[in-house]
C-alpha cells in the first residue's frame, strides 16, 4: 500500500492523490493571496508528484512479479527433484520385485529393450552392498557404525570410506571388463549384438549378489561360516543368471552360451588373481625394511583370539582372516603399523605381557583395541 507524501492517505495501485490541487483552490475561495504563478507551480508538483508516486507502484509490482516467479521457479526445481526422486525408487522396487517373480522372463525383456539403464542401476546397488559386506568381512561390521555415528570419529572413517571406494570401484570395473569379453567373444564368433543389450543382461543378474550382502550385514554377527555358505550361494545364482543373458543374447545357442560365459568368467578370475597378487607383493616390498626387532618379546610368531588369527613373518608381511586380512607391519618404537590389503594402514600402540599382544588404537589411525595370545 503506497501513501501519500502531503496528506498520508492511503492510496490503491494506480490512484493519484489531488490534496495539492484541492488546498489551492481552497485557499483562493477564502481570499488568500495566491498567484496565477503559484497555482501553476503547485499543480506541477502535484502532478510530479503523482508520477513518481505512480513509476514507484510500477516499479514494486515489477519487483513484486519477479520475486513471486523466482520462487515459482525454485519451488517447481524442488518438486521436479523430489519426484523423480521417488519415481527411480518406485522404479527400482518394482524392477526388483519383477525380477524377484521371474528372473528368467524379467532378463529377456531387458535384453531385448536394450535396458542398459537397468543393468547399470542394479549393479551400481548390488557394488555397494557387496563393498559394505567386504568390510564387514574385513571385521569391521559394528565399528564401522561406529565411525560414522560417534562425532569424534568423523575424521577417522575416511580411512575407512577410502577402502569402501576402492572396493565399490574395482567391483564395478571389473562388471565392464566381463561385459567387454563377452561383447569381444560375439565380436570373434561374428554375432550381431548390442553392448547395450549386454550391459543390461548381466548388470540384472548382479541382483542376487545384492541381496546376499544385505543378508550378511546381518549374518556375520551370528556365523562367518553362514556368510560363506551364502556368498557360494550367491555366486552360483549369478552364474545362472549369466548364462541365461548369454543364451538370450545369442538367441537360445546353449553350447555357445555356456563356453562364452565359463570363458568370460575364468579370465576375469585370472585377472583378478593377478591384480590381489601384484597389491599383495607391492605392499610387502613397500614395508619389508621396516622391520625392527624387539628382543626377547618379538612380534613375529603366530598370535590368536576368539576370532583371529595372526601371523607376523620376518620379512615384514601378515597374514590373518577376519580383522584385516593379510599385508604387511612395520614397528617405529612402541607403534605398530598394519597395512591390510582391504582395510588400509591402521596404527595400534602395542605392548606384550607375558604371552599376551595388546593393541591399543592411535588416536586417527587404529580401529579397536585387541588381545591376542601366542600360539608359537
Amino acid at each position: 500500500m503506497i501513501k501519500c507524501p502531503y496528506c498520508n492517505r492511503e492510496l490503491q495501485e494506480g490512484e493519484v492523490c489531488s490534496c495539492q490541487t484541492n488546498q489551492t483552490m481552497v485557499s483562493q475561495t477564502n481570499g488568500n493571496e495566491v498567484t496565477s504563478g503559484e497555482v501553476l507551480n503547485n499543480t506541477q508538483n502535484a502532478a510530479k508528484v503523482s508520477k513518481d508516486v505512480k513509476s514507484e507502484n510500477i516499479e514494486q509490482t515489477v519487483n513484486t512479479a519477479e520475486e513471486k516467479k523466482k520462487e515459482s521457479t525454485n519451488t517447481s526445481t524442488l518438486n521436479d527433484v523430489i519426484n523423480s526422486a521417488v519415481r527411480y525408487c518406485y522404479l527400482t522396487i518394482k524392477f526388483a520385485w519383477a525380477f524377484l517373480k521371474n528372473p528368467f522372463v524379467f532378463i529377456s525383456r531387458v535384453i531385448q529393450n536394450n535396458d542398459y539403464k537397468a543393468g547399470i542401476l542394479f549393479a551400481f546397488l548390488t557394488f555397494i552392498f557387496v563393498s559394505i559386506q567386504n568390510l564387514v568381512l574385513a571385521g569391521r561390521g559394528i565399528k564401522l557404525v561406529e565411525d560414522f555415528i560417534g562425532i569424534s570419529d568423523l575424521l577417522n572413517s575416511y580411512s575407512l570410506f577410502k577402502t569402501f571406494l576402492y572396493n565399490f570401484i574395482g567391483l564395478f570395473l571389473l562388471y565392464l571388463l566381463y561385459c567387454g569379453i563377452v561383447k569381444l567373444t560375439f565380436v570373434i564368433l561374428k554375432e550381431n549384438i548390442d553392448f547395450k543389450a549386454v550391459l543390461g543382461g548381466i548388470g540384472v543378474s548382479l541382483i542376487p549378489l545384492g541381496w546376499v550382502a544385505i543378508v550378511n550385514l546381518i549374518l556375520q554377527f551370528i556365523s562367518v561360516w553362514l556368510v560363506v555358505l551364502l556368498c557360494i550361494f550367491g555366486f552360483l545364482m549369478n552364474v545362472i543368471l549369466n548364462f541365461w543373458s548369454v543364451k538370450v543374447l545369442l538367441k537360445d545357442k546353449e553350447t555357445k552360451a555356456l563356453y562364452i560365459t565359463v570363458g568370460a568368467y575364468i579370465v576375469c578370475i585370472i585377472l583378478l588373481a593377478v591384480i590381489v597378487l601384484a597389491m599383495g607383493n607391492g605392499i610387502a616390498s613397500a614395508s619389508g625394511g621396516n622391520v625392527i626387532s624387539i628382543g626377547s618379546d618379538n612380534i613375529i610368531g603366530t598370535w590368536s583370539d576368539d576370532k583371529d588369527t595372526i601371523i607376523f613373518y620376518p620379512n615384514g608381511t601378515f597374514k590373518a582372516h577376519y580383522y584385516w586380512i593379510g599385508g604387511a607391519w612395520e614397528i617405529e618404537g612402541n607403534k605398530l603399523y598394519l597395512t591390510g590389503t582391504l582395510t588400509g594402514k591402521e596404527g595400534y600402540y602395542f605392548r606384550i605381557e607375558s604371552n599376551k599382544l595388546i593393541l591399543e588404537p592411535i588416536p586417527g589411525s587404529g580401529r579397536a583395541e585387541y588381545e591376542f595370545y601366542r600360539v608359537r
